[in-house]
């Protein structure tokens, strides 16, 4: 048998993952030049969905008081009165500007976030994701690049504080791979979409026709950012990424997060680059290294070398790009970025076994672009 080509394929492929890897951490690691703040806190309407009692976190309810008083338009939404959220943030924030009401299309966060949307009332609007710290000064550095020709701008979240291994995994998955990705696509001009802040200006969302410019896809970040550039404007990541704490964290809920988001991206046109992450991650790269080496003759300890090689050069790649952006990574970041790469075929696998995306109790999977109006909301 010929073993030049198994040789030649594994090499390849070791060496396409590899410069895969340090590309996009060579291009997502360097902040561009910041543009400067121009807006007031007074310029800001800031949504900040809430569902449940694990949503209002005394850290994220302090933030979004502390926003209100300095000049920000804060439009706190729940889907009912009722809402497990509503009774902690009362208790830590008694005045604070509570909408309540609920719609029926397919898509619960948008049910909720309507009314929110539709009464924002300052220039700048913002989304917020639940349990987001930050300040009005982060608030307008991340707000800087909207201009006439830039629509939309996206502020990462960047998870801290994880008080658990599981926590940390999921800092693993939310910066060292996908802020990479998305900072890097986002440098080579491509249209990305993640949670975070989303931020645009009023008339812009107007212009997409307010919720509804973020309920056309079954991702309303990537929804808000095709609606947006379909009205020729430029959409971007900010540079500036806000904190996320994390505390402990259940590794069923952090796996079957995990799941859903590839779920998603497997519905939307990206759905190609989804499949070729764990083709090209450090488990599978790593494995077709080995099998050269071994087909070309290596001695079971020059494999050993060269898989250790391959470990350390891996996460030194990891490492520089959290770096760049001013993110730990110490020897526990380093044991869950191994584990996030070694479980990414196993979820692959499960997300492609189910087109099920269950979020919040209802399967955004199911027939997502149906359409219902319901109740705008009001205040309580």
């Amino acid at each position: 048998m010929d073993v030049g080509a198994p040789v030649w394929f594994g090499l390849g492929w070791w060496s396409l993952s590899s410069a895969v890897h340090w590309a996009s951490a060579a291009l997502a690691r360097q902040p561009r030049r910041m543009t400067a703040a121009r807006h007031r806190p007074a310029d800001f309407s800031i949504v900040a969905p809430m569902n449940g009692a694990g949503d209002a976190s005394p850290a994220y309810v302090a933030a979004l008081a502390e926003l209100a008083r300095t000049g920000v338009e804060v439009l706190i939404c729940v889907a009912h009165a009722d809402d497990g959220a509503v009774a902690p943030t009362r208790a830590l924030w008694p005045e604070a500007p509570i909408l309540v009401g609920n719609d029926d299309t397919f898509n619960p966060k948008m049910n909720n976030v309507r009314k929110g949307l539709e009464a924002a009332s300052r220039e700048i609007v913002g989304l917020c994701d639940a349990g987001i710290v930050f300040g009005v000064d982060e608030l307008c550095r991340a707000a800087a690049p909207l201009s006439d020709t830039m629509g939309l701008v996206l502020a990462l979240k960047a998870a801290d504080a994880p008080g658990n291994f599981a926590a940390e995994m999921e800092r693993a998955y939310i910066d060292g791979h996908q802020a990479r990705f998305l900072f890097a696509a986002d440098r080579l001009g491509l249209a990305v979409a993640s949670g975070g802040v989303t931020l645009l200006s009023r008339d812009t969302l107007q212009r997409i026709g307010n919720w509804r410019g973020f309920n056309r896809w079954i991702a309303d970040d990537y929804s808000v950012v095709r609606s947006v550039r379909e009205l020729g404007l430029g959409t971007c990541l900010g540079e500036v990424m806000l904190r996320l704490p994390l505390g402990a964290r259940d590794w069923t809920t952090v796996w079957r997060r995990q799941v859903r988001w590839a779920r998603t991206r497997l519905r939307l046109p990206v759905w190609p680059l989804v499949l070729w992450e764990p083709v090209i991650g450090w488990a599978a790269s790593g494995a077709a290294g080995a099998a050269a080496l071994a087909c070309a003759g290596a001695r079971p300890g020059v494999v050993i070398v060269g898989l250790f090689v391959h470990t350390a050069a891996w996460l030194a790649g990891e490492k520089w790009f959290m770096a760049g952006r001013g993110l730990e990574f110490g020897w526990r970041a380093a044991v869950a970025a191994l584990a996030r790469e070694a479980l990414a075929p196993a979820l692959m696998v499960s997300a492609l076994a189910s087109r099920a995306i269950y979020w919040r109790g209802a399967d955004l999977g199911g027939d997502w672009s149906s359409r219902g109006d319901g109740s705008v909301g009001k205040s309580v």
